[in-house]
């Protein structure tokens, strides 16, 4: 029985969305620097499991 909050993504959309990401970083990084800052600071939380779940988000704006 698959879990009701998971979502399987195909690997080619990640790669997808990964190629998406380094091009916006490439776009912004002369223009933005403390928006890449903010973004690599959300990459790392959310890769340590430390970033907030998309319900608190969501309660942000409601």
């Amino acid at each position: 029985m698959k879990n009701a909050n998971t979502v399987l993504v195909p690997v080619k959309i990640i790669h997808k969305l990964e190629k998406a990401l380094a091009d916006l970083e490439k776009a912004t990084s002369p223009y933005k620097p403390e928006f890449l800052a903010r973004m690599y600071k959300a990459k790392a939380s959310d890769l340590e499991s430390k970033g907030k779940s998309l319900s608190q988000i969501k309660s942000r704006f409601m």
